[in-house]
């Protein structure tokens, strides 16, 4: 099991960086729009148990109108990021999958940069236009990746320490780099490592999972204030919720998914009528 995250400043050669370096390893290469055009195909990233499959009535419909809902947005594509690690053996680029991946095992962070007017260049070449306008779109591209991250994640996505290596394509050839990515992929992302490493994915999905749970059944209110934390012994909710009803109808369509395992029910009603 490997997995391989690339940031990438635009224009910086990133996407090159990433898709060769799959290639290499023969890995899969995984982007926002491949992501996007398989959670269309699939639905896995709103098969939420204990609601209904693909083809319940109205679930897509409702999947539409919940993907306005800007928490919801970030729980599912966290949930599909989770998913679609536990395949094995990818590289994927942008979205944050550094972040979200950050501390499992068997995986490496790599953030490819350029000096500006490298890549403001090289922008206005490829596309052929002005180097004023290249620049302006360089400008908006990273500013709209900042605001992604520290909005989604609350992180500013160039600190260095969230990174196994920063790579700098205007001193380091791309090819380089990628030689150098291989020869530690093959070093350090090992089978060995692989069985925790996946066993903490689905432990993680499964709490994601439980999130996307409550906007399905009408509880949206309640995420930030319930808390789930999943183990191989079983699935601990702690928080609150408004009456016993809500608790009652979280617990039941839970306890539908044989994923959940065990259930430890830590959950307090009737706390925010009483504050």
């Amino acid at each position: 099991m490997g997995i391989i995250t690339v940031s990438r400043l635009h224009g910086s050669g990133g996407t090159y960086f990433a898709r060769q370096l799959a290639k290499r390893l023969g890995y899969s290469f995984v982007d926002r729009m491949s992501m996007n055009q398989e959670c269309r195909e699939s639905g896995r990233h709103i098969s939420v148990f204990g609601v209904g499959g693909g083809d319940t009535p109205g679930l897509f419909e409702k999947m539409e109108e919940l993907m306005v809902n800007p928490d919801y947005h970030k729980v599912s594509l966290v949930a599909s990021i989770l998913d679609r690690a536990l395949e094995n053996n990818i590289v994927f680029t942008g979205m944050g999958t550094g972040i979200v991946l950050g501390g499992m095992g068997n995986t490496m962070n790599v953030r490819v940069v350029r000096r500006q007017a490298e890549r403001v260049s090289e922008i206005a070449r490829v596309k052929d236009i002005g180097y004023d306008d290249a620049f302006d779109l360089v400008e908006r591209m990273d500013e709209g990746k900042r605001e992604f991250i520290m909005r989604y994640y609350g992180t500013d996505v160039g600190d260095p320490s969230i990174y196994h290596a920063v790579i700098n394509s205007s001193y380091v050839s791309l090819d380089d780099a990628i030689n150098i990515a291989a020869g530690y992929s093959d070093r350090h992302l090992t089978p060995s490592h692989g069985t925790d490493a996946e066993m903490a994915l689905k432990m993680r999905l499964l709490e994601k999972r439980c999130e996307l749970v409550l906007f399905h059944i009408g509880m949206a209110h309640c995420y930030g204030k319930l808390a789930f934390n999943a183990e191989e012994a079983g699935l601990t909710i702690t928080g609150n919720v408004r009456n016993e009803a809500e608790k009652d109808r979280l617990l039941e369509t839970l306890r539908h998914n044989p994923e959940t395992g065990r259930i430890y029910d830590e959950i307090e009603s009737g706390i925010a009528e009483r504050t």
